[in-house]
Protein backbone atom coordinates (compact mmCIF):
# COMPACT_ATOMS: atom_id res chain seq x y z
CA UNK A 1 0.00 0.00 0.00
CA UNK A 2 2.88 2.44 0.76
CA UNK A 3 4.31 1.84 -2.09
CA UNK A 4 1.78 2.68 -4.33
CA UNK A 5 0.66 5.96 -2.10
CA UNK A 6 4.24 7.10 -2.30
CA UNK A 7 4.15 6.48 -5.96
CA UNK A 8 0.60 8.60 -6.37
CA UNK A 9 2.13 11.61 -4.18
CA UNK A 10 5.36 11.59 -6.60
CA UNK A 11 3.18 12.27 -9.74
CA UNK A 12 0.58 14.64 -7.58
CA UNK A 13 4.16 16.65 -6.79
CA UNK A 14 5.31 17.07 -10.07
CA UNK A 15 2.36 18.95 -11.48
CA UNK A 16 2.21 17.40 -15.02
CA UNK A 17 -0.72 18.10 -15.60
CA UNK A 18 -4.09 15.71 -16.64
CA UNK A 19 -3.54 12.48 -17.07
CA UNK A 20 -5.59 10.02 -19.20
CA UNK A 21 -6.67 6.95 -17.63
CA UNK A 22 -8.20 4.02 -17.28
CA UNK A 23 -10.57 2.01 -15.14
CA UNK A 24 -10.73 -1.85 -14.45
CA UNK A 25 -13.14 -3.28 -12.10
CA UNK A 26 -13.10 -6.95 -11.85
CA UNK A 27 -15.95 -9.08 -10.74
CA UNK A 28 -14.81 -12.54 -10.09
CA UNK A 29 -18.17 -14.80 -9.89
CA UNK A 30 -19.63 -16.58 -12.70
CA UNK A 31 -22.38 -19.29 -13.02
CA UNK A 32 -20.84 -21.95 -14.56
CA UNK A 33 -16.56 -22.95 -14.89
CA UNK A 34 -16.65 -22.95 -18.54
CA UNK A 35 -14.37 -25.66 -20.32
CA UNK A 36 -12.31 -23.44 -22.33
CA UNK A 37 -11.51 -20.39 -19.93
CA UNK A 38 -8.10 -20.25 -18.36
CA UNK A 39 -9.31 -17.68 -16.33
CA UNK A 40 -11.54 -19.83 -13.95
CA UNK A 41 -8.59 -22.65 -13.84
CA UNK A 42 -7.45 -22.01 -10.18
CA UNK A 43 -10.59 -20.44 -8.58
CA UNK A 44 -12.68 -22.67 -7.11
CA UNK A 45 -16.51 -23.63 -8.14
CA UNK A 46 -17.71 -22.99 -4.60
CA UNK A 47 -16.20 -19.23 -4.74
CA UNK A 48 -16.94 -18.76 -8.02
CA UNK A 49 -20.51 -19.51 -7.94
CA UNK A 50 -21.07 -17.60 -4.77
CA UNK A 51 -24.63 -15.82 -4.33
CA UNK A 52 -24.97 -12.47 -3.74
CA UNK A 53 -24.96 -12.87 0.56
CA UNK A 54 -21.46 -14.50 0.29
CA UNK A 55 -20.01 -11.92 -2.33
CA UNK A 56 -20.87 -9.14 0.32
CA UNK A 57 -17.26 -9.34 2.12
CA UNK A 58 -16.00 -8.85 -1.44
CA UNK A 59 -18.02 -6.16 -2.62
CA UNK A 60 -17.23 -4.26 0.71
CA UNK A 61 -13.37 -4.96 0.16
CA UNK A 62 -13.77 -3.55 -3.25
CA UNK A 63 -15.28 -0.49 -2.13
CA UNK A 64 -12.99 0.10 0.26
CA UNK A 65 -10.04 -0.33 -1.96
CA UNK A 66 -11.71 2.08 -4.66
CA UNK A 67 -12.38 4.35 -1.55
CA UNK A 68 -8.81 4.64 -0.41
CA UNK A 69 -7.65 5.29 -4.17
CA UNK A 70 -9.90 7.03 -5.54
CA UNK A 71 -9.05 10.78 -3.98
CA UNK A 72 -5.55 9.64 -4.20
CA UNK A 73 -6.48 9.83 -8.26
CA UNK A 74 -7.92 12.58 -8.29
CA UNK A 75 -5.21 14.89 -6.74
CA UNK A 76 -2.29 13.13 -8.76
CA UNK A 77 -4.21 14.72 -11.78
CA UNK A 78 -5.77 11.46 -13.61
CA UNK A 79 -8.81 12.18 -15.85
CA UNK A 80 -10.74 8.84 -16.40
CA UNK A 81 -11.40 8.15 -19.52
CA UNK A 82 -13.14 4.91 -19.56
CA UNK A 83 -14.72 2.40 -17.22
CA UNK A 84 -14.68 -1.50 -17.87
CA UNK A 85 -16.27 -4.35 -16.00
CA UNK A 86 -14.89 -7.11 -16.21
CA UNK A 87 -14.43 -10.81 -14.95
CA UNK A 88 -15.09 -13.22 -13.95
CA UNK A 89 -18.55 -12.00 -14.87
CA UNK A 90 -20.31 -8.45 -13.75
CA UNK A 91 -23.66 -9.41 -15.10
CA UNK A 92 -23.55 -11.95 -12.37
CA UNK A 93 -24.12 -8.83 -9.78
CA UNK A 94 -27.73 -8.19 -8.33
CA UNK A 95 -28.84 -4.68 -8.91
CA UNK A 96 -27.97 -3.89 -5.13
CA UNK A 97 -24.06 -4.91 -5.77
CA UNK A 98 -24.28 -2.97 -8.90
CA UNK A 99 -25.45 0.62 -7.33
CA UNK A 100 -23.36 -0.45 -4.06
CA UNK A 101 -19.65 -0.37 -6.78
CA UNK A 102 -20.87 2.35 -8.91
CA UNK A 103 -21.70 4.84 -5.53
CA UNK A 104 -18.17 4.12 -4.29
CA UNK A 105 -16.91 5.03 -7.77
CA UNK A 106 -18.54 8.55 -8.40
CA UNK A 107 -18.17 8.95 -4.72
CA UNK A 108 -14.42 8.97 -4.76
CA UNK A 109 -13.84 10.29 -8.25
CA UNK A 110 -14.96 12.39 -11.76
CA UNK A 111 -16.45 10.65 -13.45
CA UNK A 112 -17.99 13.01 -15.70
CA UNK A 113 -15.49 12.70 -18.49
CA UNK A 114 -16.17 9.11 -19.54
CA UNK A 115 -16.48 8.31 -22.92
CA UNK A 116 -17.22 4.66 -22.46
CA UNK A 117 -18.51 2.50 -19.51
CA UNK A 118 -18.46 -1.25 -20.74
CA UNK A 119 -19.70 -4.13 -18.68
CA UNK A 120 -19.59 -7.96 -19.67
CA UNK A 121 -22.26 -9.83 -19.18
CA UNK A 122 -23.25 -13.89 -20.15
CA UNK A 123 -26.87 -14.73 -21.50
CA UNK A 124 -28.38 -16.46 -18.94
CA UNK A 125 -28.06 -13.39 -16.31
CA UNK A 126 -29.45 -10.90 -18.46
CA UNK A 127 -32.87 -9.46 -16.72
CA UNK A 128 -34.79 -6.30 -16.92
CA UNK A 129 -34.11 -5.30 -13.58
CA UNK A 130 -30.32 -5.49 -14.27
CA UNK A 131 -30.44 -3.72 -17.63
CA UNK A 132 -32.49 -0.84 -16.09
CA UNK A 133 -30.27 -0.59 -13.49
CA UNK A 134 -27.31 -0.50 -16.11
CA UNK A 135 -28.98 2.13 -17.40
CA UNK A 136 -29.13 4.27 -14.38
CA UNK A 137 -26.05 4.13 -13.20
CA UNK A 138 -24.62 5.33 -16.17
CA UNK A 139 -23.25 2.02 -18.53
CA UNK A 140 -23.17 2.63 -22.49
CA UNK A 141 -21.65 -0.53 -23.84
CA UNK A 142 -22.50 -4.24 -22.78
CA UNK A 143 -20.56 -7.43 -24.10
CA UNK A 144 -22.23 -10.09 -24.29
CA UNK A 145 -20.39 -13.63 -23.78
CA UNK A 146 -21.96 -15.81 -26.03
CA UNK A 147 -19.66 -17.93 -27.48
CA UNK A 148 -21.94 -20.15 -29.69
CA UNK A 149 -25.42 -20.61 -31.19
CA UNK A 150 -24.63 -24.05 -31.43
CA UNK A 151 -26.58 -26.56 -28.46
CA UNK A 152 -24.05 -28.91 -28.46
CA UNK A 153 -21.00 -26.33 -29.08
CA UNK A 154 -21.84 -24.62 -25.43
CA UNK A 155 -22.85 -28.01 -23.45
CA UNK A 156 -19.39 -28.95 -24.54
CA UNK A 157 -17.99 -25.83 -23.56
CA UNK A 158 -19.83 -25.89 -20.25
CA UNK A 159 -22.07 -22.99 -21.22
CA UNK A 160 -24.97 -21.64 -18.51
CA UNK A 161 -27.20 -21.07 -21.51
CA UNK A 162 -28.66 -22.13 -24.57
CA UNK A 163 -29.21 -20.97 -28.12
CA UNK A 164 -32.66 -19.63 -26.91
CA UNK A 165 -32.02 -18.21 -23.92
CA UNK A 166 -29.12 -16.00 -25.87
CA UNK A 167 -31.53 -14.88 -28.37
CA UNK A 168 -33.86 -13.45 -25.67
CA UNK A 169 -30.89 -11.84 -23.68
CA UNK A 170 -29.67 -9.80 -26.97
CA UNK A 171 -33.58 -8.63 -27.57
CA UNK A 172 -33.71 -7.24 -24.18
CA UNK A 173 -30.65 -5.51 -24.49
CA UNK A 174 -32.55 -3.33 -27.61
CA UNK A 175 -35.87 -3.39 -25.41
CA UNK A 176 -33.84 -1.98 -22.93
CA UNK A 177 -32.01 1.00 -25.06
CA UNK A 178 -28.59 -0.90 -25.10
CA UNK A 179 -28.83 -0.35 -28.84
CA UNK A 180 -24.38 -0.68 -28.63
CA UNK A 181 -23.55 -4.36 -27.78
CA UNK A 182 -20.40 -6.52 -28.34
CA UNK A 183 -21.06 -10.21 -29.27
CA UNK A 184 -18.24 -12.51 -27.67
CA UNK A 185 -17.95 -15.72 -30.45
CA UNK A 186 -15.43 -18.37 -30.23
CA UNK A 187 -14.31 -20.32 -34.03
CA UNK A 188 -12.28 -23.24 -34.11
CA UNK A 189 -13.62 -25.31 -31.31
CA UNK A 190 -12.11 -28.87 -30.75
CA UNK A 191 -14.07 -31.30 -32.71
CA UNK A 192 -16.03 -28.38 -34.19
CA UNK A 193 -17.51 -28.58 -37.72
CA UNK A 194 -16.91 -25.60 -40.07
CA UNK A 195 -20.82 -25.85 -40.42
CA UNK A 196 -21.69 -25.28 -37.38
CA UNK A 197 -18.71 -22.22 -37.10
CA UNK A 198 -20.13 -20.59 -40.04
CA UNK A 199 -23.69 -21.07 -38.43
CA UNK A 200 -23.10 -19.35 -35.17
CA UNK A 201 -21.07 -16.46 -37.04
CA UNK A 202 -24.04 -16.10 -39.29
CA UNK A 203 -26.51 -16.20 -36.54
CA UNK A 204 -23.92 -13.71 -34.94
CA UNK A 205 -24.55 -11.30 -37.84
CA UNK A 206 -27.98 -11.30 -37.96
CA UNK A 207 -28.28 -9.80 -34.75
CA UNK A 208 -26.61 -6.44 -36.43
CA UNK A 209 -24.43 -5.87 -33.33
CA UNK A 210 -22.40 -2.67 -33.16
CA UNK A 211 -19.27 -4.81 -32.29
CA UNK A 212 -18.17 -8.84 -32.63
CA UNK A 213 -15.42 -10.40 -31.20
CA UNK A 214 -14.61 -13.37 -32.93
CA UNK A 215 -11.42 -15.20 -30.94
CA UNK A 216 -9.74 -18.71 -31.96
CA UNK A 217 -10.21 -21.36 -29.74
CA UNK A 218 -7.26 -20.57 -27.22
CA UNK A 219 -5.75 -23.98 -25.87
CA UNK A 220 -4.87 -22.63 -22.66
CA UNK A 221 -3.07 -25.96 -19.75
CA UNK A 222 -5.13 -27.16 -17.51
CA UNK A 223 -8.89 -26.24 -18.90
CA UNK A 224 -11.19 -29.05 -19.07
CA UNK A 225 -11.15 -28.29 -23.05
CA UNK A 226 -7.31 -29.20 -23.25
CA UNK A 227 -7.26 -31.82 -20.91
CA UNK A 228 -10.04 -33.28 -22.90
CA UNK A 229 -7.78 -32.87 -26.15
CA UNK A 230 -4.47 -34.15 -24.41
CA UNK A 231 -6.86 -37.30 -23.60
CA UNK A 232 -8.22 -37.91 -26.89
CA UNK A 233 -11.51 -37.66 -25.65
CA UNK A 234 -12.05 -35.23 -28.09
CA UNK A 235 -10.50 -34.23 -31.59
CA UNK A 236 -7.61 -32.34 -31.67
CA UNK A 237 -7.12 -29.20 -33.44
CA UNK A 238 -4.72 -28.64 -36.57
CA UNK A 239 -3.08 -25.23 -38.04
CA UNK A 240 -4.99 -25.87 -41.16
CA UNK A 241 -8.32 -26.44 -39.40
CA UNK A 242 -8.05 -23.91 -36.91
CA UNK A 243 -6.67 -21.51 -39.69
CA UNK A 244 -9.65 -22.60 -41.94
CA UNK A 245 -12.09 -21.77 -39.35
CA UNK A 246 -11.12 -18.21 -38.88
CA UNK A 247 -10.35 -16.99 -42.51
CA UNK A 248 -13.92 -18.72 -43.46
CA UNK A 249 -15.66 -16.80 -40.26
CA UNK A 250 -13.65 -13.77 -41.44
CA UNK A 251 -14.69 -13.97 -44.92
CA UNK A 252 -18.46 -14.03 -43.82
CA UNK A 253 -17.78 -11.50 -41.67
CA UNK A 254 -16.56 -9.14 -44.46
CA UNK A 255 -19.02 -10.22 -46.81
CA UNK A 256 -21.26 -8.38 -44.10
CA UNK A 257 -19.31 -5.29 -44.23
CA UNK A 258 -17.62 -5.58 -40.93
CA UNK A 259 -14.21 -4.84 -40.84
CA UNK A 260 -11.34 -5.99 -38.44
CA UNK A 261 -9.16 -3.41 -36.10
CA UNK A 262 -7.59 -5.06 -34.05
CA UNK A 263 -7.33 -8.96 -34.02
CA UNK A 264 -10.25 -10.60 -33.82
CA UNK A 265 -12.64 -7.41 -33.52
CA UNK A 266 -14.77 -6.22 -35.98
CA UNK A 267 -17.28 -3.27 -36.28
CA UNK A 268 -19.00 -1.91 -39.49
CA UNK A 269 -18.49 1.62 -37.90
CA UNK A 270 -15.10 3.02 -36.64
CA UNK A 271 -17.05 4.99 -33.96
CA UNK A 272 -17.93 1.58 -32.63
CA UNK A 273 -14.44 0.42 -31.94
CA UNK A 274 -13.79 -1.06 -28.08
CA UNK A 275 -12.12 1.99 -26.84
CA UNK A 276 -11.01 0.12 -23.89
CA UNK A 277 -9.40 -2.55 -26.00
CA UNK A 278 -7.52 0.32 -28.19
CA UNK A 279 -6.53 2.59 -25.02
CA UNK A 280 -5.07 -0.97 -23.57
CA UNK A 281 -3.32 -2.69 -25.78
CA UNK A 282 -2.42 0.23 -27.93
CA UNK A 283 -0.69 1.29 -25.11
CA UNK A 284 -2.55 4.79 -24.73
CA UNK A 285 -1.94 5.58 -21.06
CA UNK A 286 -1.98 4.12 -17.47
CA UNK A 287 -4.68 1.99 -16.00
CA UNK A 288 -6.06 1.03 -12.66
CA UNK A 289 -7.50 -2.58 -11.71
CA UNK A 290 -9.49 -2.60 -9.09
CA UNK A 291 -10.57 -6.42 -7.35
CA UNK A 292 -9.12 -9.47 -6.56
CA UNK A 293 -7.28 -10.29 -9.72
CA UNK A 294 -7.06 -6.84 -11.34
CA UNK A 295 -3.91 -5.77 -12.94
CA UNK A 296 -2.50 -1.99 -13.11
CA UNK A 297 -0.31 -0.14 -14.80
CA UNK A 298 0.59 2.72 -12.95
CA UNK A 299 3.48 5.22 -12.01
CA UNK A 300 5.68 3.12 -14.25
CA UNK A 301 5.02 -0.10 -12.42
CA UNK A 302 3.04 -3.17 -13.56
CA UNK A 303 0.80 -4.12 -10.37
CA UNK A 304 -1.42 -7.39 -9.94
CA UNK A 305 -3.82 -8.36 -7.17
CA UNK A 306 -3.31 -12.53 -7.88
CA UNK A 307 -6.52 -13.85 -8.73
CA UNK A 308 -6.26 -17.27 -6.49
CA UNK A 309 -5.41 -14.91 -3.00
CA UNK A 310 -9.16 -13.76 -2.78
CA UNK A 311 -9.12 -14.09 1.26
CA UNK A 312 -6.38 -12.16 1.20
CA UNK A 313 -7.43 -9.42 -1.15
CA UNK A 314 -10.60 -9.17 1.48
CA UNK A 315 -8.31 -9.14 4.35
CA UNK A 316 -6.62 -6.31 3.06
CA UNK A 317 -7.60 -4.60 -0.08
CA UNK A 318 -5.09 -1.95 0.36
CA UNK A 319 -2.21 -3.58 -0.54
CA UNK A 320 -1.08 -5.11 -3.90
CA UNK A 321 0.28 -8.60 -4.28
CA UNK A 322 2.66 -7.26 -6.89
CA UNK A 323 4.17 -4.04 -7.28
CA UNK A 324 6.81 -4.16 -9.92
CA UNK A 325 8.70 -1.02 -11.79
CA UNK A 326 8.96 -2.09 -15.18
CA UNK A 327 12.92 -2.65 -15.70
CA UNK A 328 15.56 -3.91 -18.67
CA UNK A 329 16.56 -6.33 -15.42
CA UNK A 330 13.24 -7.86 -16.01
CA UNK A 331 12.06 -8.41 -20.12
CA UNK A 332 10.23 -11.04 -19.40
CA UNK A 333 7.70 -8.65 -17.84
CA UNK A 334 7.04 -6.67 -21.30
CA UNK A 335 5.92 -9.35 -23.48
CA UNK A 336 2.27 -9.43 -23.15
CA UNK A 337 2.60 -5.79 -23.10
CA UNK A 338 4.20 -5.62 -26.55
CA UNK A 339 1.89 -8.53 -27.36
CA UNK A 340 -0.97 -6.95 -27.23
CA UNK A 341 0.34 -3.72 -28.92
CA UNK A 342 1.50 -6.16 -32.33
CA UNK A 343 -1.84 -7.54 -32.46
CA UNK A 344 -3.61 -3.97 -33.47
CA UNK A 345 -3.40 -2.01 -36.87
CA UNK A 346 -0.93 0.40 -35.49
CA UNK A 347 0.96 -2.04 -34.00
CA UNK A 348 3.67 -0.90 -30.93
CA UNK A 349 4.54 2.27 -30.67
CA UNK A 350 7.81 3.09 -29.56
CA UNK A 351 7.16 6.43 -27.74
CA UNK A 352 4.48 5.42 -26.06
CA UNK A 353 6.02 2.30 -24.75
CA UNK A 354 8.28 4.45 -23.48
CA UNK A 355 5.77 6.89 -21.66
CA UNK A 356 4.23 3.99 -19.88
CA UNK A 357 7.11 1.84 -19.10
CA UNK A 358 10.02 4.46 -18.81
CA UNK A 359 12.22 1.47 -21.05
CA UNK A 360 12.73 2.20 -25.00
CA UNK A 361 12.09 -0.80 -27.16
CA UNK A 362 15.67 -0.48 -28.22
CA UNK A 363 17.27 -1.17 -25.47
CA UNK A 364 14.46 -3.72 -24.72
CA UNK A 365 15.32 -5.97 -28.12
CA UNK A 366 18.72 -5.72 -26.93
CA UNK A 367 17.74 -7.99 -24.50
CA UNK A 368 18.79 -12.05 -25.21
CA UNK A 369 14.94 -12.41 -24.03
CA UNK A 370 12.92 -10.11 -26.21
CA UNK A 371 15.19 -11.10 -29.02
CA UNK A 372 14.17 -14.72 -28.64
CA UNK A 373 10.65 -14.18 -28.18
CA UNK A 374 10.73 -11.86 -31.49
CA UNK A 375 12.60 -14.56 -33.38
CA UNK A 376 9.85 -17.16 -31.77
CA UNK A 377 6.87 -15.27 -33.61
CA UNK A 378 8.95 -15.21 -36.65
CA UNK A 379 9.07 -18.90 -35.91
CA UNK A 380 5.57 -18.56 -36.07
CA UNK A 381 5.09 -16.74 -39.31
CA UNK A 382 5.15 -13.20 -38.56
CA UNK A 383 6.58 -10.50 -41.14
CA UNK A 384 7.34 -7.51 -39.14
CA UNK A 385 7.40 -3.85 -40.64
CA UNK A 386 9.06 -1.43 -38.87
CA UNK A 387 9.24 2.18 -39.26
CA UNK A 388 10.82 5.19 -36.72
CA UNK A 389 7.86 5.30 -34.70
CA UNK A 390 6.22 1.43 -34.53
CA UNK A 391 6.64 -2.30 -35.25
CA UNK A 392 3.88 -4.19 -36.91
CA UNK A 393 3.44 -7.52 -37.76
CA UNK A 394 2.18 -8.11 -41.48
CA UNK A 395 -1.78 -7.35 -41.44
CA UNK A 396 -1.90 -10.35 -44.14
CA UNK A 397 -0.48 -12.95 -42.17
CA UNK A 398 -1.22 -11.81 -38.14
CA UNK A 399 -3.94 -13.45 -37.37
CA UNK A 400 -2.40 -16.88 -38.87
CA UNK A 401 0.53 -15.96 -36.26
CA UNK A 402 -1.30 -15.35 -33.15
CA UNK A 403 -3.13 -19.20 -34.54
CA UNK A 404 0.07 -20.92 -34.26
CA UNK A 405 0.98 -19.67 -30.75
CA UNK A 406 -2.30 -20.85 -29.33
CA UNK A 407 -1.37 -24.18 -31.01
CA UNK A 408 1.88 -24.55 -29.27
CA UNK A 409 0.32 -24.95 -26.10
CA UNK A 410 -1.79 -28.22 -26.79
CA UNK A 411 1.93 -30.02 -27.34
Amino acid sequence: MATMDAALAEVRDARAGPRPLALYVHIPFCASKCHFCDWVVDIPVRQLRQQAAERKPYIEALRRQIEHYGPKLMEAGYVPQLLYWGGGTPGRLVPEEMRAIHSALASSMDLSGLIEWTIETTPNDVTAEKLQTLKEIGVTRISVGVQSFDPHQLRTAGRAHTPEVAHKALGMLREHGFDNFNIDVIVGFPGEHLERTLATIETTISFDPKHISSYPFRATANTVMTMQVQRKRVERPTLGGMIEADETSRAVLLGADYHEYSHGYWVKDSQYEDRDANYTYGMTGERMGFGSGADSVMCGRFLRNNKTNYAGFIDDPLRFDQVQPFSLANPGMFVNHIGGALMTRTGLNFERLRRLTGVSFDDLRGTAQIRAWLDYLREHGAEFVETDTDLQIAPANRHRVYIAQLLGIVG
